[in-house]
């Protein structure tokens, strides 16, 4: 298989994937605009968001394992259509119910990402894998912070249709893109029977805890609440009975036997419920609160915007020198360093509350330890998993874990943050921030525990200059032909 230029497969991967992170940043940005567009309230609106996420999060893992069975450059063309086709329908529509459907057909670009780490294994050297993957997700840091300015220029010049057209040719963009990719590698022989049931039931176990759980800060625990999440959890418990006991289930949850990616596992929990959960909350407040608050600097939303594509800005360029260590030492050192800069970071939220250059650094701290973070988690999976199966890890844990959880952390820390208020003030007081500062560190220092523990494997760069995922399948080809051999020598 002929490779494509390296500078070539980086833009490609790029393109893909800040269109999905365009896709879902858009919506933040345009909420007060559908709002008053269609009469609803914020709650209403919000199920834009939350849809999609649903989706998102329900698709990632099937769509990898997909890819694994069938060929990821299958599965990756598929979904954009998906995803291209919901953008336009929300603009044809033209109401709200037409826009929870496209939102619903866009969430499909969620499980883009677990795709893109397979590809990876595919077209390019065991080398250079980690800093594809590390470009990959540095992309979305400074996608993010560029997709809310971009939306938020278009909201306010060109009306609500418009960051849909936008999505929508951006998604015609990167499916073009996509097809230049090589045709994916995929193991010989023939293809074990589809476990359409074990594919089932994840994604309604996932949907309801993750729906459960966001309803959970407006509700509390309300009787819907509870029975969404114990519901969601009961078929997430049968789903696990099922796949353990079948012989070719859809996801195939043996490979958690082994320790390193259990632990890898564990440690995307922690870093979700604390890190990642906490950053979106606590930086609204820090900035934008008034500075008579116990919290506050008093910032604009724009003011507060530009100090986030900094952070952004900075956590990419940092994001390929995180890769380059993953190659060279190890994911290991990649992660583990993420989350000890993160938990320095989060302290620094403790003592700037009114402090605008301490709370600037801190949040550019904060960030680039995100930004290593989102470097380490898929190489440590692509360290520990052979080639065929890094898709339904990587949507396992980094996308399906890492979603569901920080879900969870989310709505633990909008408790923290409400656990002690200023009187008459839905502000948080030093008291409860500190809980939420104290909170991050907790499950910041087991995630470290955790990552410290995995055993450390080989090196990517250590691995040679051969494409794991074609040396893979030739030696699944050459053993086939010799038990062949065998076999007939027998007869």
């Amino acid at each position: 298989m002929k490779l494509l230029p390296y500078g070539v497969i980086v833009a490609i991967f790029l393109v893909i994937e800040i269109t999905g992170v365009f896709e879902q940043t858009m919506m933040y940005v345009a909420v007060p605009t559908l709002m008053g567009a269609f009469g609803i309230d914020a709650a209403a609106v919000s199920w834009t968001i939350t849809v999609f996420l649903l989706v998102g999060a329900g698709t990632a893992a099937i769509a990898g394992r997909l890819g694994d069975l069938y060929g990821r450059k299958k599965v990756l063309v598929v979904l954009m259509i998906i995803s291209a086709i919901g953008s336009f329908i929300s603009v044809i529509a033209g109401n709200f119910e037409g826009i929870l459907i496209g939102r619903a057909l866009q969430g499909a670009s969620t499980a883009l990402f677990p795709l893109l780490v397979g590809i990876a294994r595919e077209v390019v050297p065991a080398p250079r894998v980690p800093v594809l993957i590390a470009l990959t997700t540095g992309s979305a840091l400074i996608g993010g912070s560029i997709a809310a300015l971009t939306a938020g220029i278009l909201l306010d010049t060109a009306g609500w249709h418009s960051i849909f057209v936008a999505s929508g040719i951006l998604s015609v963009v990167a499916l073009l893109c996509s097809l230049a990719l090589p045709r994916s590698v995929v193991a010989p022989g023939r293809k074990p029977r589809l476990d359409i049931l074990g594919g089932i039931l994840l994604a309604p176990a996932v949907a309801a805890i993750l729906f459960g759980v966001n309803s959970s800060r407006s509700q509390g625990a309300s009787p819907l609440v509870i029975a969404l999440i114990l519901g969601g959890v009961a078929i997430f418990i049968g789903w696990l009975v099922l796949e353990l006991r079948i012989k070719n289930p859809m996801f195939n949850l043996r490979l958690f036997k082994q320790r390193s990616l259990t632990l890898a596992l564990i440690a995307t929990a922690l870093v979700g419920l604390g890190i990642f959960a906490a950053a979106g909350l606590m930086n609204a407040i820090l900035f934008q609160s008034p500075t008579e608050l116990p919290i506050g600097l008093g910032l604009t939303p724009t003011q507060a915007g530009l100090y986030g594509l900094i952070s952004g800005a900075m956590g990419f360029a940092l994001s390929p020198v995180g890769g380059k260590v993953a190659a060279k030492f190890g994911a290991k050192v990649t992660l583990g360093a993420g989350i000890a800069i993160a938990i320095i970071g989060y302290l620094g939220f403790g003592i700037s509350v009114h402090n605008l250059p301490l709370a600037i650094i801190a949040t550019i701290v904060t960030g680039l330890g995100t930004a290593l973070i989102l470097v380490g988690v898929p190489n440590l999976i692509v360290e520990v998993v052979p080639p065929q199966s890094t898709g339904e890890a990587v949507g396992m844990i980094y996308s399906v874990g890492r979603t569901l959880f920080a879900a969870v952390g989310t709505a633990v820390v909008g408790i923290l943050l409400a656990s002690d208020v200023v009187p008459e003030t839905t502000a948080p007081t030093l008291t409860a921030w500190w809980s939420t500062i104290a909170f991050v560190v907790i499950t910041g220092i087991l995630a470290l525990v955790a990552t410290l523990l995995v055993k450390t494997g080989i090196p990517m760069a250590e691995r040679g200059s051969v494409v794991e995922a074609v040396a893979e399948v030739q030696a699944e080809e050459v053993a086939d032909a010799a038990e062949a051999a065998e076999v007939k020598v027998i007869r």
